[in-house]
């Protein structure tokens, strides 16, 4: 959703869909950000102290935007109709020896054809899901906000707090009826030391915590719904609205966050580079039933370790040069409980679950290296073109174990991405334009596997192991665009609009999953917005 939303990228995302630059603010030019972005080193550091190195400390922004999702090249868990709005107001600013940023944001989200997943800002990897198999139609709405401030308390000493909230609420209309509320909640503190002049240290550290509350209900009980609890890779617990005509269940996570980072920058030298080393660390853990009754829905634990290196030096005033290179490793472990129904008969008979085991029923390995090349042509000290090449290698490993021992899946991707943008003058407004692809593609032979050991009506391998796996490793092209028009309407104020295209088309044989043949994905996204 936002910076302060996003925990730890694991290891896959970079190549799902097509590797996404670093800079990936940069195209909008004067929008809050895009500036910092390029020219502050230390701007993707959750280190607060970052904002007193902005070049641009005071500024502001509203804008308002409407996207579309649409096609049929997308994960089993997501609905490839999909509609936003999106409203946001933020800014930075700078007092003497303070500088102060923070947002707020509402997005309103109407989607069709949602299965498989009634869950809402769970780490993606999480594979203890609660869902049905019905198609639905619903709607979700999301509020966040957020606010960081760095202070200066000497030459050599910075110090920083933040924090940021968002909560989300989803629903439709189409037994069985699920109703998600979630929230996630994090607080950053950080500070850096100015070691020498030409050495700077950071530390930072940050907790969030998560809170979800997942209800189900019928409102006709003449029809038996099917709930599943998903245990990951196709295996699941299953439950029914005739044993249930309702089903409630909670999540509750709590993650670690913590960075170091290393500024070289000599005086007078052209170059300066940023070493960043983050570590994450953290569970989301389900619990089923609420006050009727307490049934362990799993427990999910996650780490993740990422370490990038950002060196940006200049030949004169007219060229700006990023090399970026990162390594990321991140880990999932999920533990399931095996538990029997019990009835107190000594109290109402009152049904209860007893834990009769706690077993490690999957775990997951991913493994990413990137290397990005960004060149900007600078005018008066502003970019006017620029051209980035990045390259994602990455490795997955997925293991599953029950009754049937255990399974795995396994698959290597690499990913290009190749970005060109130019501005240009217009009038006395400024026309940004854009191009962008990219190519995902396996380098080694897929391995794959179901942890599913049921058979029949009740085997979902072919209409969601299948696909899951098919669309994380498979093969496809990416190309988009965007054009972005800012022009002044009064003193220090401009007005602008904007409009982008990304479409991603599945181009692999579909060894797994048949679906997906000659099908595709396209995101549009259309706005105004105020700079001030």
């Amino acid at each position: 959703m936002n910076k302060y939303f996003m925990l730890c990228v694991m290891a896959a995302s970079a190549a799902q869909v097509a590797a996404q630059t670093e800079f990936d603010n940069a195209a909008k030019q004067g929008h809050e950000g895009a500036v910092n972005e390029l020219f502050n080193i230390r701007y993707h550091s959750i280190n607060p102290t970052r904002l007193a190195y902005n070049r641009i400390q005071t500024t502001g922004e509203a804008f308002v935007s409407y996207d579309l999702t649409r096609g049929d090249f997308h994960d089993a868990g997501t609905a490839g109709n999909v509609n936003n709005i999106n409203v946001q107001l933020g800014g930075l600013h700078h007092f003497d020896r303070i500088d102060v940023s923070g947002y707020i944001r509402y997005i309103n989200t109407s989607y069709k054809n949602q299965v498989w997943n009634s869950t809402l800002f769970l780490i993606p990897k999480n594979p203890f899901v609660l869902a049905d198999s019905v198609a639905s139609n619903g709607n979700a709405e999301t509020f966040a906000m957020g606010a960081e401030f760095a202070y200066r308390f000497t030459k050599n000493i910075k110090g920083g707090l933040g924090a940021g909230l968002t909560v989300g609420s989803m629903s439709d209309q189409t037994d069985p009826r699920p109703k998600t509320n979630t929230s996630r909640f994090n607080i950053t503190a950080g500070a850096d030391a100015t070691l020498s002049s030409a050495w700077v240290l950071g530390l930072a550290a940050r907790l969030e915590l998560l809170s979800s509350n997942l209800s189900y209900t019928v409102v006709n009980p003449l029809i038996n719904h099917r709930y599943f609890l998903l245990k990951g890779m196709g295996d699941y617990y299953r439950r029914s609205s005739s044993e249930d005509s309702g089903y409630q269940r909670d999540y509750k996570g709590t993650t670690f966050s913590g960075e170091l980072s290393v500024t070289f920058k000599p005086s007078g030298s052209p170059f300066q580079n940023i070493v960043l080393l983050k570590a994450s660390a953290g569970n989301e853990k389900a619990t089923d039933g609420g006050s009727a009754y307490t049934f362990k829905g799993g427990d999910y634990y996650f780490s993740c370790l990422n370490v990038k290196d950002r060196l940006m030096f200049s030949h004169n005033e007219r060229m700006l040069h990023n090399i970026i290179l990162g390594a990321e490793i991140a880990n999932g472990n999920s533990d399931w409980y095996d538990q029997k129904k019990l009835t107190d008969t000594q109290h109402g008979n009152i049904s209860y679950y007893e834990v009769l085991r706690k077993t490690r029923i999957q775990k997951q390995k991913d493994m990413a290296v990137t290397a990005e090349y960004r060149f900007d042509h600078l005018t008066d000290g502003q970019c006017d073109f620029y051209a980035s090449l990045l390259t994602a290698l990455t490795n997955n490993t997925l293991k599953h174990y029950n009754d049937n021992g255990t399974q795995k899946q396994q698959w290597t991707n690499l990913a290009l991405n190749l970005t060109v943008g130019k501005h240009f003058i217009i009038g006395n407004g400024i026309l940004s334009a854009q191009i962008t692809t990219g190519y995902v593609t396996p380098i080694k032979d897929r391995q794959f596997a179901t942890g599913t050991n049921v058979t029949g009506s009740d085997d979902i391998t072919g209409i969601y192991v299948t696909r899951q796996f098919e669309y994380a490793s498979a093969k496809r092209i990416c190309l988009g665009g965007s054009a972005d028009y800012c022009f002044p309407v009064a003193k220090d104020v401009r007005l602008g609009l904007f409009g982008k295209v990304l479409s991603t088309s599945y181009k692999d044989d579909a060894q797994y999953y048949a679906y997906f043949k000659s099908t595709s994905l396209t995101r549009g996204e259309f706005g105004v917005y105020v700079n001030f």
